[in-house]
């Protein structure tokens, strides 16, 4: 292995623990922000506006950013963006009323912009071209493990000691793993690639296979804007379920637990068949696991359900990414990254206020509905519109 390759595997190892760490950090008050908020006296409808509100800052800086990252060096964005955030969790027990906490979600979104455009370019520039979506799916699962942790973790402490503790340790979370970016060897400067050419910047960018998968994320994301801003809320006031914050934990947990041990088999599996295959069963397969959430009795079945959406959602998000790396341009990462990215904002802006609005005037089973027909539409889409890459030797290429 030459001193170059060594110096890619050293960072990308390095890139994993803060990624794992950052995994952690949203773990942690994922089971218990929304209810922190409902306990200020926040309706539903208020609480979609204040995702839209979170999503604007990602709307807004995900696109600069991901100009900004094929310039400068895409370590200090991450620095940036860990420090600030660090401040802004610790703000959050402070925090009353609808305008602080729409600040706060701004906020918090506009900082961490350049942090997930860095590292999704950062990611796509160390990972391997021969089997990269088996290795991606291994590095996903050991990601997971922060996911796996933090849920749980954080619904237990704020069962016994209030929301105000897992804000506080997403904090400090966030700056101990600064040592991890401090010490990765790879740092490319902005204008290279990888292999020390210059960057291809007249690669032609906006081709109807990359439009495609942007308006399949887009929709995807109703996904992740209902199961931020209401599905914990939906879990404890649902008299079917009545789940409580320790147990909400549990069945994020459980569903992370899943996405990390299904995680290497998908990427093998995407490697193998493609990634338009597992795109389309896999949101036509998150599409029904909402159905089901409709029909829950008790916290057992929910468990059983999150298992289930551990892995499904697990498939769709590394085959949706692998698609990406594919058909990408070399040396525009950032710029790559920074419009995928745009997509997830703009399909959240849309779907948070809907749903929200849908929730507290038609009820909830009403959102959960309309999550669950995006994602069969999504799916129909995805198999007619997306185009399968070429195989060789169980490798795609470009």
């Amino acid at each position: 292995m030459g001193m170059v390759e060594e110096e890619r595997l050293s960072s990308l190892r390095l890139l994993l623990v803060v990624q794992l760490a950052q995994s952690f950090r949203g773990g942690v008050i994922s089971p218990i922000l929304s209810l922190f908020i409902r306990g200020q006296g926040v309706s539903v409808t208020e609480i979609g506006l204040l995702g839209t509100a979170g999503m604007l800052g990602w709307l807004i800086f995900e696109p600069i950013s991901g100009v900004v990252a094929d310039r400068v060096r895409k370590r200090y964005m991450v620095v940036f963006a860990v420090v600030a955030s660090s401040l802004i969790y610790a703000s959050y027990p402070s925090a009353g009323g609808v305008w602080h906490f729409a600040i706060l979600g701004f906020s918090l979104s506009s900082v961490m912009a350049p942090y997930a455009i860095a590292v999704k370019a950062l990611t796509a520039e160390l990972l391997p071209e021969l089997g990269r979506a088996k290795t991606y799916g291994r590095y996903l699962s050991a990601i997971s493990i922060g996911g796996i942790v933090g849920p749980v973790l954080g619904g237990y402490l704020s069962a016994i000691a209030g929301y105000d503790l897992p804000f506080y340790i997403a904090a400090a979370v966030g700056i101990v793993c600064l040592a991890g970016i401090l010490l990765m060897r790879y740092d490319d400067k902005g204008g290279v690639v990888s292999g020390g050419r210059e960057a291809v910047s007249e690669g032609v960018l906006m081709t109807r296979p990359f439009l495609i998968i942007l308006l399949v994320r887009m929709l995807y994301f109703f996904n992740h804007a209902f199961r931020v801003n209401f599905l914990p809320i939906f879990l404890k006031e649902t008299p079917a379920i009545g789940a409580s914050e320790t147990e909400i934990g549990i069945y994020m947990g459980t569903l992370q637990v899943t996405a990390a041990l299904s995680q290497s088999i998908m990427g093998d599996i995407t490697d193998r068949v493609g990634s338009k295959a597992v795109i389309t069963s896999s949101l036509g397969l998150a599409g029904l696991s909402y159905l089901g959430l409709t029909l829950l009795r008790g916290v057992l079945p929910l468990y059983l359900l999150g298992a289930a959406q551990g892995a499904i959602f697990a498939a769709a998000h590394l085959s949706m990414m692998v698609h990406l790396m594919e058909i990408m341009p070399e040396g525009r990462t950032g710029v790559v990254m920074g419009l995928y990215s745009e997509s997830e904002n703009v399909g959240g802006m849309i779907a948070s206020p809907s749903l929200g609005l849908m929730y507290d005037r038609m009820g909830a089973a009403y959102s959960v509905f309309s999550v669950s027909g995006v994602l069969i539409l999504n799916a129909a889409l995805s198999m007619i519109l997306l185009k399968g890459q070429k195989k060789e030797g169980g490798t795609h290429i470009k």
